[in-house]
C-alpha cells in the first residue's frame, strides 16, 4: 500500500491532464449526438491504451429531446414593450460559437433549451415569482396572486429546474421562463480579491447578460433515469410507458433564458402586482398587461446514448468491486462541467495503468465509467444501475463520483456517512495547492457549514447508486465562488485556463484525492468504512424529528437508532483491534482472516439494510429510507423521508405505521453489524498462524 500510495500522489501529469482536457472541452458533445459518440470512442481506446484492456462501450436507448421551434416574445401591450427574444448566445473572440455538422452558419448547434421541456405554443400574462420555490408561488397566492393563465418568470437556483416548471404547473401557469439574474451568478454586487468591481466572461468569471444556463426539467424528486423505463433499464427492446403517464416529465412548455431576454419581461411587469425588494432591487408580480407568447416545440425520439465500462480485476477478491464514474457529455463545450472531470478521470485511469505495468493489483476490482446523458436527468448510469441491480447489490463495496472536477480551489465533498472518515483521512494526505496546507485544513477553514461532507442528493450520477440499490457513495470536487458560465457556451477552455484552474495543479490534485480514495476501498484488507458515524448521524436526526413533535413522539424509530448506535461503538472497537493486529503483526490468524473478512461482509451490505423493495410512497423508484431527495427541493436531501412526510399529515394512525416500517429497516441494519465475531478471540488462542 505504502508504494501505491506514493505513485498515486507522484504520478499525475498536468500536461496529461490538460491535453486531455482540451480533446474533451474543444467540441460540444450534447447527449446522444455524433461528437458524444465520437468521445465514447476516444476514451474507450485511450483508457484500453493505457492498459485497461477490458474496456467495452454498452449502448441504452433512452427517451431524448432536440428542439425544433423556439420563440419568446411580447406580442401585445404599448408599443415600448413590445419584444422578440433572441433566445441565443452572443459570439464572443474567446468562444467561437460551434455550428451544426452540416455547417449551416445560420444555425448554432446548441440552441438554448430544457431537456425534457413539454411541447406548446402559449400566449399570457408574465408573472415574476422570484426562485420559482413552491413557497415563493403559495406566499404570492396567499397575497391575492391569481396564476391561471400566466406564464412563471422564474430564477435560477436554490432548486432544481423540474420542481419550479412543476410548482407553476400546479399553481395555472401555462408556461415557465427560467433566467440567470445577475446578482446569483452575474458580476452585479461582487468584487474581486484586489476590490475592484466584478466583470463578466471574458473579462471576469461572471455570467455576461446574454449568456443561457440550459439544464434539464426532469423530474428528479420521483425518479431517476430514463421517464419512459421507470426501475428497469432502457434497453433496445425495453417496454416503454407512454410520455404522458411518466411520473417525471412536466406538462407545460418552458424555455432557459439570458438576463438580457429577462429584462424586458420585469419590465413589462413594473408597477403591477405585489413589489418584493431582493438584494436592493425591487421586482414586481405583475401579471404584466402585456401578453407574451412562449413557443416550444421539440422532436422527441428514443435514442442511443455510450457509457464506457473498464474494468481492472481484483487480486485477492475480484468479486467484491468498488467503482468509480464520470459523466461525459454536456451542454456545450462543458470545460469544468463535465470535460474537467473526464480529464481527471482518464488520467487517474493512465496512473492506474502505470501502476498495473509495475506489479500492482488491487485487491477488489475497480470498476471505471464514463456515463452519457448526465445533463437529461443522470440517464446513462441510472439506466446501468437498473441493468445491473442484482449484481451490484451482491457485489459492490461503494460508488466515487466525480462531476465537474474543477471550477475553482475550494474543495467539498457530499456521500453516504460510512465513506465520511475515510474522505477526511484523505484529504488530509494531499496538500492544497495554493496554501501549503492540506485540502483538509483549506477545506475545513472555508467551510461554514455545520456539517463539513453533505449527504448525498440527486444532482449526479450517484443517485442510482445511493437511492436505488444502497451502495455507498461519495461525490468530491474543487469548486469557485466565481463560477458563472454553468451550463452556457462560455464554459470554456478559455474560462478554465484564464479563472478556474490555468496551471491544472486543482485538476492534479483532484486525481491524488480520487485516486487515493478508490486505492484503500479496493486495497486495504479491512474495508475503512465507519458505521458509528452513520449510527450518530441517525440518532441526531431522528430526535430532531421527535423534537418537532414532542417527547416520545416516535418511539419506534428513536429505540431503534439508539441500538444502532450502541451496537456501532462496540463495532468500531472490533474494527480497530483487527487494525492494530494487520498493523503490527507478519503472520495472520485464520481466527483473524475470518474476523476480517466477515466485517467486510457486514460493511459492504450495511447501506443496503435501508433499502426497502417497496420504494417510498408516492416515488416507489426511490428505496432508501434514511435518505432521500427533498419533494419540493430535489437539492436537498431529507432524512427519513417517509416519517418526515407522514408527519406533515393528518394521520396519527398512518405516521405510526410509517415509523413502524423505517424502523424495521434500522433493526435490518443492526442485524448487518451483527455477527460471529462478536466472541473475538486473541490471536495466540489460536495455534494456526500463517501470513496473508
Amino acid at each position: 500500500m505504502n508504494d501505491a500510495t506514493f505513485l498515486i500522489k507522484a504520478l499525475p501529469s498536468s500536461e496529461h491532464i490538460r491535453s486531455f482536457f482540451h480533446t474533451y472541452a474543444s467540441v460540444t458533445h450534447l447527449a446522444g449526438t455524433a461528437n458524444d459518440k465520437a468521445q465514447a470512442e476516444w476514451t474507450r481506446d485511450k483508457m484500453i491504451e493505457f492498459g485497461i484492456h477490458d474496456t467495452v462501450i454498452e449502448t441504452y436507448y433512452p427517451l431524448i429531446n432536440y428542439p425544433i421551434e423556439r420563440r419568446l416574445a411580447i406580442v401585445e401591450g404599448p408599443s415600448d414593450l413590445l419584444y422578440e427574444a433572441k433566445l441565443e448566445e452572443t459570439p464572443i473572440k474567446e468562444t467561437p460559437l460551434p455550428y451544426d455538422e452540416g455547417n449551416n452558419e445560420n444555425q448554432p448547434a446548441l440552441p438554448t433549451f430544457h431537456a425534457y421541456s413539454s411541447n406548446g405554443n402559449v400566449t399570457g400574462p408574465v408573472v415574476y415569482v422570484s426562485y420559482g420555490r413552491y413557497a415563493d408561488f403559495q406566499s404570492l397566492q396567499a397575497q391575492g396572486l391569481n396564476f391561471t393563465g400566466t406564464i412563471a418568470l422564474m430564477r435560477n437556483g436554490h432548486g432544481s429546474l423540474g420542481l419550479k416548471i412543476k410548482a407553476a404547473e400546479i399553481h395555472g401557469c401555462i408556461g415557465a421562463l427560467l433566467y440567470s439574474d445577475p446578482q446569483d451568478d452575474g458580476p452585479v454586487n461582487k468584487e474581486t480579491d484586489a476590490g475592484e468591481p466584478a466583470e463578466a466572461y471574458p473579462n471576469g468569471p461572471w455570467r455576461p447578460a446574454t449568456s443561457v444556463e440550459r439544464g434539464t426539467v426532469h423530474l428528479m424528486n420521483t425518479l431517476a433515469g430514463d421517464p419512459l423505463t421507470p426501475g428497469y433499464a432502457a434497453t433496445v427492446n425495453a417496454t416503454r410507458i407512454p410520455m404522458n403517464e411518466s411520473e417525471a416529465l412536466p406538462q407545460i412548455p418552458s424555455l432557459p433564458i439570458s438576463w438580457s431576454d429577462a429584462a424586458p419581461l420585469l419590465k413589462a411587469t413594473e408597477n403591477h402586482g405585489i413589489p418584493t425588494d431582493e438584494s436592493g432591487v425591487t421586482y414586481y408580480s405583475g401579471p404584466s398587461k402585456a401578453l407574451v407568447n412562449l413557443v416550444n416545440i421539440n422532436e422527441y425520439t428514443v435514442t442511443p446514448i455510450w457509457n464506457v465500462i473498464g474494468r481492472i480485476p481484483g487480486a485477492e477478491e475480484p468479486e467484491r468491486v468498488v467503482l468509480i464514474g464520470n459523466h461525459r457529455d454536456a451542454w456545450g463545450y462543458g470545460a469544468s462541467d463535465p470535460s474537467s472531470g473526464s480529464a481527471v478521470m482518464l488520467e487517474l485511469t493512465r496512473v492506474l495503468g502505470v501502476m498495473l505495468e509495475q506489479g500492482w493489483r488491487p485487491r477488489r476490482t475497480i470498476l471505471i465509467a464514463s456515463w452519457d446523458a448526465n445533463e437529461y436527468g443522470n440517464i446513462g448510469s441510472t439506466e446501468w444501475v437498473e441493468d445491473n441491480r442484482e449484481w451490484l447489490a451482491d457485489v459492490a463495496v461503494a460508488y466515487i463520483n466525480v462531476d465537474s472536477a474543477v471550477s475553482g480551489p475550494h474543495f467539498r465533498a457530499k456521500g453516504s456517512p460510512l465513506l465520511h472518515e475515510l474522505m477526511m483521512d484523505v484529504a488530509d494526505s494531499v496538500i492544497d495547492p495554493s496554501t501549503s496546507q492540506s485540502v483538509l485544513q483549506a477545506w475545513e477553514q472555508h467551510t461554514a457549514d455545520e456539517d463539513l461532507i453533505g449527504l448525498v442528493d440527486t444532482a449526479s450520477d450517484y443517485v442510482a447508486f445511493q437511492h436505488f440499490v444502497g451502495i455507498p457513495s461519495l461525490s468530491l470536487n474543487f469548486y469557485g465562488d466565481a463560477y458563472g458560465v454553468h451550463h452556457s457556451h462560455y464554459d470554456t477552455i478559455h474560462w478554465m485556463e484564464h479563472f478556474g484552474d490555468p496551471t491544472y495543479e486543482y485538476h492534479r490534485t483532484m486525481v491524488k484525492m480520487w485516486g487515493l480514495v478508490t486505492l484503500r476501498l479496493s486495497s486495504e484488507w479491512l474495508l475503512p468504512m465507519r458505521p458509528l458515524r452513520y449510527a450518530n448521524e441517525l440518532v441526531r436526526h431522528a430526535t430532531h424529528l421527535a423534537d418537532i413533535q414532542g417527547c416520545l413522539a416516535l418511539p419506534d424509530l428513536s429505540a431503534a437508532v439508539s441500538a444502532l448506535q450502541d451496537k456501532a461503538v462496540r463495532f468500531e472497537q472490533k474494527l480497530k483491534k483487527y487494525q492494530h493486529k494487520i498493523d503490527t503483526k507478519k503472520r495472520y490468524s485464520n481466527k483473524l482472516k475470518r474476523h476480517v473478512l466477515e466485517s467486510n461482509e457486514r460493511l459492504a451490505q450495511f447501506e443496503r439494510a435501508f433499502i426497502d423493495p417497496e420504494g417510498l410512497p408516492g416515488r416507489t423508484w426511490y428505496k432508501h429510507v434514511v435518505f432521500a431527495p427533498g419533494l419540493w427541493d430535489s437539492q436537498h436531501v431529507q432524512v427519513f423521508p417517509a416519517v418526515f412526510e407522514a408527519l406533515q399529515g393528518n394521520s396519527p394512525a398512518y405516521t405510526r405505521a410509517t415509523e413502524e416500517r423505517v424502523a424495521t429497516f434500522v433493526h435490518s441494519a443492526l442485524s448487518v453489524l451483527r455477527g460471529q465475531y462478536d466472541d473475538f478471540l486473541d490471536d495466540d488462542e489460536d495455534s494456526q498462524e500463517r501470513s496473508f
